[in-house]
């Protein structure tokens, strides 16, 4: 039974993220447990990304997207399963480790983003090092994959 589990979510793209929800969800009806879904926006703060945008545009993209997460809950998170969320600012797996260590996670439950194989072999993927690194359990979805399983 999980109690804490952690959802990452790509607003860009939340459709992508109904599948990993509902299993989070689905499991946390089985324990009684939480879910906590979480985006990462880029990392406005670096010098060299700051420069381009102007004072308070970090913080107006930063409420547009508590906003979208905010809604995405509340559309695909029944009113009885407790929740919360977050947004957060830098590279995604690592701010996915972070959280689920913040949130005291014992499941990540997110959905690999299928890209070109030579992106694979170069970056790999935000699924690939949070497996690696990931002190709880995790569950990767496919990204094809839009119903929590049975």
């Amino acid at each position: 039974m999980y109690k804490h589990i952690l959802v990452p979510v790509d607003l860009n793209e939340p459709e992508f993220s109904t599948g990993a929800i509902g299993e989070a969800v689905s499991r946390a009806r089985e324990g009684q447990g939480e879910v906590h879904l979480m985006t990462v926006l880029p990392g406005f703060s670096s010098p060299l990304v700051a420069d381009y945008f102007e004072a308070g545009a970090v913080d107006r993209a930063t409420e547009s997207v508590k906003t979208q997460l905010k809604d995405l809950a509340a559309q695909r998170i029944p009113a009885d399963v407790a929740h919360s969320l977050s947004v957060h600012e830098g590279q995604p797996a690592d701010r996915i480790l972070f959280q689920a260590r913040h949130f005291q996670a014992d499941l990540i439950v997110m959905t690999a983003h299928h890209r070109r194989p030579l992106e694979e072999v170069l970056l790999g993927s935000n699924s690939s090092r949070v497996v690696e690194r990931a002190t709880c359990s995790v569950l990767i979805l496919r990204g094809e994959q839009s119903e929590p399983s049975s």
